[in-house]
């Protein structure tokens, strides 16, 4: 299936098999915004949300293990940066060299690392101002020389106070792929 993006116009090519739910969330693989769907796709999707079709009864499924996120997007204004295997470790910072460059004086010339190391993945701050971070369902708070675990999407200020809103703040998605 193509969607183009309605944020930057790119042409996602989306495997049908992703798309579930009545509002799925997959990424633009250009800018990293929300794919939005129209026309008859979503309609189908919508009337299968609210009506589910009767399953054939099955044996109860066995527990298995949550799976780790696949990727997690950072964005900040229109860079977009994807973390995971492939790419492990993103440097946030001033300096021009840093995969996320800051434009903000509180920031430090190489500010904070994001890594995937151990199927996790991690905020260490390296400044003397501290990361202001802002996870979903948790009040924000300040890490100074620390290292977080990421679990949920969220919003980070390297070296100053940000809110979901914020247009100065990055960003954090996470993106599983089923």
């Amino acid at each position: 299936m193509i969607v183009y993006c309605e944020e930057c116009g790119f042409k996602n090519i989306i495997d049908e098999a992703r798309i579930k739910g009545e509002r799925p969330e997959i990424p633009c693989k250009k800018c990293g915004e929300f794919l939005r769907f129209y026309g008859r796709k979503a309609e189908a999707l919508k009337a299968s949300a609210q009506t589910p079709e009767k399953a054939p009864k099955r044996a109860p499924k066995k527990p298995t293990r949550k799976r780790s996120p696949d990727s997690l997007i950072l964005k900040y204004g229109k860079v977009v940066v994807i973390v995971n295997e492939k790419r492990c470790r993103v440097e946030i910072g001033r300096q021009k060299s840093n995969d996320i460059q800051v434009t903000n004086n509180r920031a430090s010339r190489t500010h904070a690392i994001v890594e995937f190391k151990e199927g996790a993945y991690y905020l260490t701050d390296q400044s003397s101002n501290g990361t202001y971070l802002l996870v979903e369902g948790n009040e924000g708070k300040t890490i100074k020389k620390k290292q977080v675990k990421l679990t949920t999407k969220g919003v980070m200020g390297p070296g100053y106070k940000v809110d979901l809103k914020s247009s100065d703040a990055i960003q954090i998605i996470f993106q599983t792929i089923p």
